[in-house]
């Protein structure tokens, strides 16, 4: 139990309220404190624990969304991180099931994050998985849009539901016209697939108003807040009103 469940708030640019968030792991050591990912994710990755890392994330996420039906809180879209190794077992869709329906949580709020890099494996396979998925009533979503090696054939094949943009087309603030026209056509095309978008990373007020007025349906970054602990979270929530 010393992996935590923090959750960073995705905010609508217009209203700048609160519409969505996304699960984040943090290991409070008892030994070190607060551990950061980067430090024991390629760690994990190497060694294999990271499936066993994000079925326990999965699991707390569903265990969480069941707390607040419970306590008749509003329904709340939380997404997750699905690990890239999970996508070579033929049964991911019901596992997942398995691990969220073990606490009764709804699979509308569930939206599962797939890198990006996960979509240059076995794509038929990862086909069969998504569409699965979806029958099951969760969402997915293509995580780190644009990092690396992007393929538009990822688009064009993969029936995604949520489009996010990589933290690098904002770094630095300064996006310059060339990123801009990339940020718009990029956000035009996801539109175009029915897709939802949301632009990570985002530290800066005008940064905000241009994916405003682009069209994107959320933003996650420093300039509306930090991941957080569940507690915090919450607070933050009763703030506004149902």
């Amino acid at each position: 139990k010393e992996f935590k469940l923090y959750l960073q708030p995705k905010y609508n640019p217009v209203s700048e309220k609160p519409v969505g968030a996304e699960a984040l792991v943090r290991w409070d050591s008892p030994e070190d404190g607060l551990i950061s990912p980067s430090s024991f994710i390629p760690i994990f990755e190497e060694n294999g624990f990271i499936t066993q890392l994000y079925d326990y994330m999965v699991s707390e996420l569903a265990k969480l969304q069941s707390e607040w039906k419970l306590q008749g809180k509003k329904p709340f879209p939380v997404s997750v991180n699905v690990s890239r190794a999970n996508f070579t077992k033929e049964n991911l869709a019901q596992h997942i099931c398995g691990l969220v329906d073990a606490y009764g949580a709804e699979h509308a709020y569930i939206e599962l994050e797939v890198t990006e890099s996960a979509f240059f494996g076995d794509k038929e396979m990862l086909q069969k998985i998504i569409q699965e998925l979806k029958m099951y009533g969760f969402r997915v979503s293509m995580d780190d849009f644009g990092a690396g090696y992007s393929s538009l054939n990822s688009l064009k094949d993969l029936t995604v539901d949520v489009l996010k943009l990589d933290m690098d087309f904002f770094r630095g603030g300064d996006m310059g016209p060339r990123g801009e026209i990339v940020v718009k056509e990029a956000i035009r095309l996801a539109k175009s697939l029915n897709m939802q978008v949301v632009a990570e990373g985002i530290e800066q007020k005008q940064q905000v108003e241009f994916l405003a007025e682009q069209g994107c349906d959320m933003i996650q970054g420093f300039y509306f807040a930090k991941p957080m602990p569940v507690e915090e979270f919450e607070k933050m929530m009763n703030r506004y009103p149902a």
